[in-house]
């Protein structure tokens, strides 16, 4: 809707299109994968974010990062718009990880099954590297700005926004092909990337993506969370230790949304708490200068809270 009336972009009409594509059907009905908020399946949310860049048609009072921290909100205005063509970088407490079936859910705030907002998703473990799931729309015509029946979930897949409010749409890091710059056991950032769905954005076959376009107000896809299925508790890896000009160097294996201990001791009994500090937003890696007396003769270790 518009801005003048403080609601982000949704529709209020539900009424049922005919099933026409061969992909999952909105929440609810056989065959879906819709995940409700509430779900046991979710053991994080993300956190914080490391970029907004906000596309056009969006006004200042939808873009807060922050609304998208967290377990998905129960109503349209816990969110932050993309805007048209926008975008959104956002990390976790830890690494999400390639566990069975799906690993994360995105979350999207349209009230109508089928008044869908898409975004493309990517995932990165360096926070450089990012690559993009696989995905397909079948959605035959344009759609207008605000068209109630414009989107069929049933032509719809590996896009964010393919369900309503409340229900997270699944993302599985298997469907990812393997390359050695995405560390599919440490995922630590995932990206939504607005689709302007007037057909010049292209699908995985290089059909043309349809989606209400251009919306204003709270325009393009509107995040509401990011719920993570599948995380990695294990311990973090000490990359580099030792004495320079600078000062006695740590340098280990971090999650942005992380705090982390550096303890030290001289017998491996007694440890004690050297600093406390949050791992690095802007990378998989954090380093520290810390004082070098006895530094080289000390045990180190790092313990993330």
């Amino acid at each position: 809707m518009r801005s003048n009336h403080l609601l982000p972009c949704c529709l209020l009409a539900t009424t049922l299109i005919a099933t026409a594509g061969p992909y999952p059907d909105a929440a609810g009905l056989p065959g879906s994968t819709a995940i409700p908020r509430d779900s046991p399946l979710f053991v994080n949310w993300a956190s914080g974010h490391t970029a907004y860049q906000p596309g056009t048609g969006v006004d200042e009072v939808w873009q807060t990062p922050a609304n998208a921290y967290g377990m998905a909100g129960e109503t349209v205005y816990d969110i932050v718009a993309l805007g048209n063509g926008g975008s959104i970088t956002l990390y976790f407490p830890l690494p999400v990880c390639d566990g069975a079936g799906a690993d994360f859910a995105v979350f999207e705030n349209s009230i109508s099954d089928y008044f869908l907002e898409l975004a493309f998703v990517e995932v990165s473990s360096d926070g450089t590297h990012f690559f993009r799931f696989p995905s397909a729309s079948l959605t035959a015509d344009k759609v207008g700005p605000y068209d109630t029946y414009g989107v069929d979930p049933t032509e719809v897949d590996g896009l964010a926004g393919k369900y309503a409010l409340g229900f997270g749409t699944p993302f599985d890091l298997t469907d990812l092909p393997e390359s050695p710059l995405l560390d599919k056991q440490h995922v630590r950032f995932i990206r939504l990337l607005d689709i302007i769905g007037d057909g010049t954005v292209r699908d995985s076959a290089d059909r043309p993506i349809y989606d209400p376009t251009p919306t204003i107000g709270s325009g393009g896809f509107d995040l509401a969370a990011i719920g993570v299925i599948h995380q990695q508790a294990g311990g973090c890896r000490v990359l580099q230790s030792g004495v320079t000009a600078e000062g006695f160097l740590l340098v280990w294996q971090s999650n942005p949304g992380s705090t982390y201990q550096i303890m030290e001791s001289m017998d491996l009994k007694t440890w004690t708490v050297v600093e406390t500090t949050l791992g690095s937003i802007t990378g998989p890696v954090t380093q520290r200068l810390l004082p070098t007396a006895n530094a080289s003769h000390k045990f180190w270790q790092i313990i993330r809270q």
